[in-house]
């Protein structure tokens, strides 16, 4: 499983590197770890447009862990960038 650790950073870039990732990936899991709060409705929302199930979402202590799953690419990628900004 790949892990991205951003919880250096602020919104978007989270988001951003999240739906990046998501867009390149073509199945598989990928744990991810930031602080934004912000960025947790956009990532969620990401999420569900890229047809990805989510195995884990937790909010601990001010830190966000999810942990994602992608399956076989839908076509809905391009939806990601309708998502508003922080």
């Amino acid at each position: 499983m790949e892990e991205l650790n951003l919880l250096d950073l602020e919104c978007p870039e989270p988001f951003m590197k999240v739906a990046a990732k998501l867009m390149k990936m073509k199945e598989g899991r990928l744990k991810v770890m930031f602080k934004d709060p912000k960025c947790d409705d956009m990532i969620m929302e990401a999420v569900k447009l890229m047809d990805c199930k989510v195995i884990e979402h937790v909010s601990q202590n001010g830190t966000y862990t999810l942990v994602l799953e992608k399956r076989s690419s839908s076509g809905n990628e391009g939806k990601v960038q309708e998502l508003g900004g922080c």
